[in-house]
């Protein structure tokens, strides 16, 4: 939904990635939201914190650099946009050259805020559940070794399947055009509240990924013997999963909001960072 008045972001932070953006490129956008009359900070690295009071995130990066900034902005639902010094750039709005005609057209109130649906992972572990993780892309279980993985899926409590492979990758509809679409999932539009399931290199006939609405919840439980898993967290984070563990995945109420100052043509966005004809 667009914005009709000025906006009130006055404490911005900055999140960027080093590899990426040069501390020169950092300074000059901070000087400027400062003469704009904001009060900015800047943060780095991957397990950086953004400060507690926030009206407004900028990640200088690439879509991964947005995915942490993202998670950690849900919590608290400070919008983010992203300024794209990436190669794909689904999520980042905007390329460093736009960022001041952008940002000077949302502080007058010419911007819209998507809100995006999150997944909560929880690793069940001797029958209780630890503390929840979220996932703005995906949760990936995958194995670090040759042997096949077997995973079996319950949803809604009811065993569904069981997958032999190298694993599951259950991702959000923004998710859809990451890693699941590498494994032949679905294009999703972003605005569905759904989780899809795509099993990576499957080794079965049943080799289908499975979309689930937002009020399915999902159990994968783990094969005994096996010490080599890991659940993957948006691609960044690896969590080292035990024999017998479990770990269930839900739709939670926390919401990515991503700020957009240009219409959305997501499709359009796809056919050209796809250069499909």
């Amino acid at each position: 939904m667009r914005a009709t008045e000025r906006c009130a972001m006055e404490k911005i932070c900055i999140k960027y990635n080093d590899a990426k953006v040069r501390r020169e490129q950092v300074d000059e956008l901070a000087q400027w939201l400062s003469d704009f009359g904001k009060t900015v900070t800047s943060v780095c690295g991957k397990h950086c914190v953004i400060p507690e009071d926030l009206d407004l995130l900028i990640v200088m990066g690439g879509d991964g650099t947005l995915l942490g900034g993202a998670r950690a902005a849900a919590l608290r639902g400070v919008p983010v946009i992203g300024v794209d010094f990436g190669g794909l750039g689904f999520l980042s709005e905007i390329k460093f050259k736009q960022a001041r005609t952008a940002l000077a057209a949302m502080f007058q109130g010419d911007y819209r805020i998507e809100e995006r649906c999150m997944l909560e992972a929880r690793i069940i572990r001797h029958g209780l559940g630890e503390q929840p993780i979220l996932a703005l892309n995906d949760f990936v279980i995958a194995k670090h070794s040759g042997r096949m993985l077997r995973l079996k899926l319950f949803i809604n409590d009811q065993y569904f399947h069981e997958f032999p492979g190298d694993g599951l990758i259950l991702s959000t509809a923004t998710g859809s055009t990451a890693y699941a679409l590498s494994a032949g999932g679905p294009i999703l539009s972003p605005d569905l509240n759904v989780i899809s399931i795509t099993p990576i290199c499957p080794h079965t006939l049943f080799a289908r990924a499975i979309v689930t609405s937002r009020r399915d919840a999902l159990r994968i439980e783990l094969p005994p013997e096996r010490e080599d898993l890991l659940l993957i967290v948006d691609g960044q984070e690896e969590l080292r999963l035990q024999p017998r563990d479990a770990v269930s995945v839900r739709i939670p109420e926390t919401r990515a909001r991503l700020v957009r100052v240009s219409e959305p043509h997501f499709f359009q966005r796809v056919r050209e960072k796809f250069n499909l004809t």
